[in-house]
């Protein structure tokens, strides 16, 4: 069956108000505190790398991560109360396909011992599940991912002797300007 242009155009305007109505959800009910949170711990990586060295990232790098994962899955109690969705158990697969082959990736390949090079490899990591996430869910979550590894790169490549000073202002940054954008901006 073939719809019209009629009935088309129809269902594509009720897929743009069901869209509106998702985004105005996320924004009133917490979706932007992710990107938020999640910027503030990356800021706070590299500043205690930066002041700290080799045996802060060691001592607080999992300490702020899991910090992360708590803080995370408690705006996530707060925003299913608020917000229902249905799992998206295939866009939970690619995630773990992703970081799957990224550790086996990581295994394989032994890049060169370097706290710089391995948070810029796990940072590009989750900078691709941002893309990806934009591929599936919203656009901006794509661009959100490609600015994300962009200045990653960039500050790995032109600007390493103040790499982690480069990582708060702008990875961290970049993350609490997303929530900022999310919050007030997105429609």
């Amino acid at each position: 069956m073939n719809p019209t242009k009629d009935e088309a155009t129809a269902a594509l305007a009720a897929v743009a108000r069901s869209q509106a109505a998702l985004r105005q959800a996320f924004r009133a009910h917490n979706g932007h505190y992710y990107l938020w949170l999640w910027g503030v711990v990356w800021a706070l990586m590299a500043l205690s790398a930066h002041c700290g060295g080799p045996a802060a990232i060691q001592r607080y790098f999992p300490l702020l991560c899991l910090g992360g994962g708590v803080a995370s899955g408690a705006i996530g109690l707060l925003q299913r109360r608020q917000v229902r969705i249905a799992t998206d158990w295939r866009f939970l697969g690619v995630l773990g396909t992703l970081l799957g082959f990224g550790v086996i990736w990581l295994l394989v390949l032994q890049p060169a011992r370097g706290s710089e090079k391995l948070f810029v490899y796990i940072s590009l990591m989750v900078a691709q599940i941002y893309a990806v996430a934009g591929i599936w869910f919203d656009s901006y979550l794509f661009w959100m991912g490609l600015v994300l590894a962009a200045l990653l790169l960039i500050g790995f490549f032109f600007f390493l002797p103040v790499f982690w000073i480069w990582v708060a202002v702008f990875g961290g940054g970049a993350l609490i300007l997303g929530g900022c954008y999310v919050r007030y901006f997105w429609r």
